[in-house]
């Protein structure tokens, strides 16, 4: 590769990774540090900035590769044609998916642990005054607006299709095409974002139940829509139940945000015809990256939203488990 279109060593990697550091120290010291961990406002400054700085890093990397992404990537040496058809962008984008299906696995298998220590709600179990001692998962709050979930898996599903075509506008020298494509994945992505803000906030201000929802320790809540402990809302900082909600939710959130600020770049890229049959190595390797977001909320998806806490059959005191609004007894 000449040295005039050689890529270069950028600093935007390492400001983005603090960035994101101060996000999330900025976002737990504000919703739950402090004294008696009700959260500290000052820190909302803290988690502004980090948001300010991964724009700032993201802005970073568009400006040195606005230029540079023409180039498709040193090929890896070796001789086995696998390798040989590698470059080195793609390789680092697969070490860095690696990467990222590990802070997931991590994330899941948190909830997973948590899970399947406490014990899940039954008339037989001392769940204590408010419920606090038992599980009453996330799912149990979201089943009588389950339409939100359902349309943003359908939204990143549908996203990946139109990526797919995007590139194969590209590849065959269609511009145009290539940009509507783009932009309509942007489109979903967006609604993905706006559902998911609107549902958090409607959680946490108590608005999917209401006063005749509520039930006293010792009823059964299986035909209810709501535990005690969640009468006043469902926040990151009211259970165990809702902090490994909204940390896994919000992280993949955080993903999705990433990719529409990376599509704006391929947007304004693909409309000044900046791919076409040789270079559109860019949108395949975004390709890669969204897939795989699309891939984790088909994980998490059923883990938060279709996994209802387990409930008793009256007459035969069998153990039963609602999914996706099916009741299955064993």
């Amino acid at each position: 590769m000449s040295e005039e279109h050689g890529h270069h060593g950028t600093p935007a990697p390492f400001v983005f990774s603090v960035a994101v550091a101060l996000m999330f120290i900025g976002l737990v010291m504000a919703t739950a540090g402090g004294e008696n961990n009700e959260g500290d406002t000052g820190y909302w400054f803290v988690f502004i900035l980090g948001i300010a700085g991964m724009i700032t890093g993201f802005m970073m990397w568009i400006q040195d590769y606005w230029d540079q992404d023409s180039e498709e990537g040193v090929e890896i040496v070796g001789y086995h044609p696998f390798w040989a058809s590698i470059t080195t962008r793609k390789f680092g984008m697969w070490i860095f998916l690696l990467t990222e299906v590990m802070v997931f696995s991590t994330l899941l298998s948190a909830y997973l642990r948590y899970r399947a220590a406490i014990p899940d709600y039954a008339p037989n179990i001392d769940c204590g005054l408010e419920f606090e001692e038992c599980w009453v998962p996330a799912a149990d709050i979201i089943r009588s607006h389950l339409i939100f979930g359902v349309i943003n898996t359908f939204a990143l599903l549908l996203s990946s299709l139109t990526v797919v075509l995007a590139l194969y506008a590209a590849r065959n020298n269609n511009s145009k095409a290539a940009t509507r494509y783009l932009m309509a994945t942007f489109f979903l992505g967006t609604l993905f974002l706006f559902l998911k803000a609107y549902e958090w906030w409607e959680m946490k201000n108590g608005h999917f139940w209401g006063d005749q929802c509520s039930v006293t320790a010792g009823q059964d809540i299986a035909n209810h829509c709501i535990a005690p402990k969640y009468e006043h809302g469902f926040w990151l900082d009211t259970s165990l139940e809702g902090t490994t909600f909204y940390i896994t939710t919000g992280t993949h959130g955080a993903h999705v945000f990433v990719g529409l600020l990376a599509l704006g770049y391929l947007i304004a890229k693909a409309n000044k015809e900046g791919y076409n049959e040789k270079y559109n190595d860019t949108i395949e390797l975004f390709g890669l990256y969204w897939h795989y977001v699309d891939v984790v909320w088909v994980f998490v998806f059923p883990f938060f939203y279709l996994c209802h806490l387990y409930t008793y059959d009256a007459a035969d005191d069998m153990p039963c488990v609602d999914l996706g609004g099916v009741r299955v007894c064993t």
